[in-house]
């Protein structure tokens, strides 16, 4: 095994790495070697699994070989060949990718699930508890919160907004560009924070808003699906996650288990003033409630 192992920002070229470790690999390890650079494209959205199953060989066997070659893990090496790409695979690119070893009609519930549950794995491997920790701190000590999300973020952003509202943080949400955008941006203070969403093909009106906010001097939170996005390009604090999806959609799943696993460690961090927000908002509806 090589003296040191390389993480998710190791710097470096692939090929080299898989070469210089060459005379150092088992057969099935080599034949390995040779089907990920013969399929980049493939092997940037499939799991482990996946790849074993194409080279005959074990998943552990793969995760034997990213280590061998350098790489902490699969989900590692992963992100050096995504770093790679000029950009994000179109829809019809992923389709293709997805087509060319079709899932049997029954097994499609279980590998969408499946799916899901590797990209959670991979996001606990990829994300840094102390930058996280140090984030929830942020969240705890900024005079407001602005949420901005676009297209197939909207959704989230307007998950991660609401949370936190009825928890008693002082939050907005926008999910379009536009007039509403440029109001809230224009009311951000270096005293407040940004949390910008995107994934895949990213909106450039949410990178405008953390480039502004950056200029104002607010801190800045990018949760996204790569190191090199244009988020996170600019965030004082980055979450990456998996969005690989099993035909050409993109899986969301992980962002949700990162914004609950904000809201939790909020909850625990300040639990009075949750509980007393909380029984705000129970002791309103019961109000209205007696009203209709």
């Amino acid at each position: 095994m090589r003296d040191s192992l390389r993480s998710a920002t190791g710097q470096g070229d692939l090929e080299d790495e898989i070469v210089a470790a060459l005379p150092e690999l088992s057969k099935k390890q080599r034949e390995i070697a040779r089907f990920i650079l013969d399929n980049k494209g493939f092997v940037a959205f499939a799991s482990a699994h996946d790849v074993a199953t194409r080279t005959n060989t074990s998943a552990a066997t793969v995760v034997r070989f990213c280590q061998a070659v350098g790489y902490e893990g699969y989900p590692h090496l992963q992100a050096a060949i995504r770093r790679g790409f000029p950009r994000s695979m179109t829809t019809v690119q992923r389709l293709e990718e997805r087509l060319a070893s079709p899932i049997p009609e029954g097994d499609v519930l279980a590998q969408v699930f499946a799916s899901d549950m590797d990209n959670v794995k991979r996001m606990i491997e990829l994300i840094d508890p102390e930058t996280f920790e140090a984030a929830v701190t942020e969240m705890c000590q900024v005079a407001g919160i602005l949420v901005v999300g676009e297209g197939l973020s909207a959704p989230l952003a307007l998950f991660f907004a609401l949370s936190l509202k009825v928890m008693g943080f002082p939050v907005q949400a926008v999910t379009t560009g536009g007039v509403p955008l440029s109001l809230e941006l224009s009311a951000l203070k270096p005293s407040d924070l940004l949390i910008g969403i995107s994934f895949w093909r990213y909106y450039r009106e949410t990178v405008e808003a953390m480039h502004w906010a950056k200029e104002v001097g607010s801190k800045r939170i990018a949760m996204t699906d790569s190191e090199v996005s244009p988020l996170a390009q600019l965030a004082d604090y980055v979450f990456v996650a998996a969005t690989d999806g099993v035909a050409h959609s993109i899986s969301p799943i992980a962002f949700v288990s990162l914004i609950n696993a904000f809201v939790a460690a909020l909850s625990f961090r300040r639990p009075k003033q949750t509980l007393a927000a909380l029984r705000r908002v129970d002791a309103a509806r019961a109000s209205k409630l007696l009203e209709e």
